[in-house]
C-alpha cells in the first residue's frame, strides 16, 4: 500500500479541497485521476485527527492506500496486488471491510465480491474479523467515471454525511429563510480560519448565527456581531440551542458595528483574529444610510485592522445562476453576474481593503439563484 489518501465528499469537491488545504496549510496535496481523491504528504496523524473532527467536505482518510485503474486489469490480479500490500502493512486488532461506490458502477467489477475476497485475505493472514465494532476498517471505494479503485485503512466515518441534519436552519428556535445550510457554514469557517489553533473567528454580521454555531462546535474561539438587537437575541438563542444550553465561554454574540470591530472585540483579540466569515444581509437596511457597497468595504477594512497576518476572509454573495461548477474553482477573471454590484469592482474593492483574492466558487441554491463564495487572504498594506 502507498501513502495517505484524502477522500472528499461529493457535494462540492473543489470547495472541499480548498477547505482541506486551509486546514492543513503545510501539507502537500497531489492529484489523482479522481477529483475527490488527493494524496497527502507532510501531515501528521494528530493533524488528520483534528481535520476529521472539523471538516465539512472531507469523507475520510485512507492510510497505506493504493489507487488503481481497472482499465485492462483483471480482478484476480488486483486482489493479488492487494494481498502483497496488506502483508506489507499489517495492523493489530480486529478488522472489517467496507465498500462503496461513487459516480456509478465500474463495468465488470463487483465491489461486494471484492470486499468479500479482501475479507478472506485478511482472515487468511490471521486477522480477527469483527463486522460490528472492528478496530480497523479496510475501505474499498470504486469511482465509476474514472474506473478506479482506492483501498486503504480508513480514518473517519466513511460514508456518513456531515452530521448537520439536527442543526438545519429550520430547526433552530430563531429562524430566517436566508440562513445558510450548516454544511456550507462549517466549510466557510474552516476555509477562512485554517487550523483551529491559529486564532479566533469573527462573523461581523452574524444574523441568525449559523457561522457562529459551526465555529463554536468545531472548538474555535468565536464571536458574532450584529447591529440589530433582534438578531443578537436570536443568534444567542440559537447558539445556546446548538450547545444544549452549555455554551463554551470563548463563544459569544454581541451587539456591535461591523465597520468598527476594534471597538467591540476583546483587546487580546486585536491583531490576532484568524478568520472572518461574512454573508452580508442584502435586502435590509443594516447601517442607516450606508449602502451595501459602502458597508461591505468598511467591514472588510475594519477586519483587516484586527486580523493576524495569516488571516483569511470568506465572503458569500448572491449571484445570478450559472452552470454547476463543483469540480474546480472559477477563474478570478470569470464573467460573474452578481445580484448586487459588479464583479470586477468587487475584486478591486477587496484588494483595496487589504485582502488578496485566492479563489472563487459557485454553489447552486435553486434554478434562479446561486451563491458566490470568495476566499481572500490577508495582505500587508503600505
Amino acid at each position: 500500500m502507498g501513502g495517505v489518501l484524502a477522500c472528499l465528499r461529493g457535494w462540492h469537491p473543489a470547495l472541499a479541497l480548498a477547505e482541506l488545504k486551509a486546514l492543513l496549510p503545510e501539507t502537500t496535496t497531489t492529484a489523482t485521476a479522481v477529483d475527490r481523491w488527493w494524496w497527502l504528504e507532510g501531515e501528521q496523524a494528530s493533524q488528520r485527527h483534528d481535520v476529521l473532527g472539523m471538516s465539512s467536505g472531507l469523507q475520510c482518510f485512507l492510510k497505506d492506500a493504493v489507487v488503481t485503474s481497472t482499465d485492462g486489469l483483471l480482478p484476480a490480479d488486483w486482489l493479488e496486488g492487494m494481498r502483497t500490500s496488506l502483508l506489507a502493512h499489517p495492523v493489530s486488532g480486529s478488522v472489517a471491510v467496507r465498500a462503496w461506490k461513487q459516480g456509478g458502477k465500474i463495468p465488470s467489477w463487483s465491489l461486494s465480491s471484492l470486499a468479500g475476497e479482501l475479507g478472506g485475505l485478511l482472515n487468511d493472514m490471521g486477522c480477527t474479523i469483527d463486522l460490528d465494532t472492528p478496530d480497523h476498517v479496510l475501505a474499498l471505494i470504486g469511482d465509476g467515471p474514472s474506473a478506479s479503485l482506492a483501498c486503504g485503512w480508513m480514518e473517519g466515518d466513511g460514508q456518513a454525511a456531515f452530521s448537520s441534519g439536527q442543526r438545519r436552519a429550520g430547526e433552530r428556535p430563531f429562524f430566517k429563510p436566508v440562513s445558510l445550510d450548516p454544511r456550507l457554514a462549517r466549510l466557510a469557517v474552516n476555509l477562512a480560519s485554517g487550523p483551529a489553533n491559529r486564532g479566533p473567528v469573527v462573523d461581523p454580521m452574524t444574523g441568525t448565527g449559523g457561522f457562529l454555531i459551526e465555529a463554536s462546535l468545531s472548538g474555535r474561539a468565536c464571536m458574532g456581531l450584529d447591529i440589530h438587537s433582534e438578531m443578537v437575541v436570536g443568534a444567542t438563542m440559537n447558539l445556546a440551542w446548538a450547545h444544549d444550553d452549555d455554551v463554551p465561554s470563548e463563544s459569544s454574540v454581541k451587539r456591535g458595528d461591523a465597520t468598527r470591530l476594534e471597538d467591540v472585540l476583546p483587546d487580546a483579540w486585536l491583531g490576532k483574529v484568524a478568520g472572518f466569515v461574512l454573508d452580508p444581509p442584502y435586502g435590509r437596511n443594516s447601517h442607516g444610510s450606508m449602502d451595501s457597497d459602502q458597508l461591505l468595504e468598511a467591514a472588510m477594512t475594519s477586519a483587516h485592522a484586527v486580523a493576524c497576518r495569516d488571516a483569511g476572509f470568506v465572503l458569500i454573495l448572491p449571484m445570478h445562476p450559472i452552470m454547476p461548477h463543483p469540480m474546480a474553482p472559477l477563474p478570478l477573471d470569470s464573467d460573474i453576474n452578481l445580484l448586487n454590484g459588479e464583479w470586477k469592482e468587487l475584486l478591486t474593492m477587496v484588494e483595496r481593503c487589504g485582502w488578496k483574492p485566492v479563489s472563487v466558487h459557485a454553489e447552486r441554491v435553486h434554478r434562479s439563484l446561486s451563491r458566490l463564495i470568495l476566499h481572500a487572504k490577508y495582505a500587508p498594506r503600505d
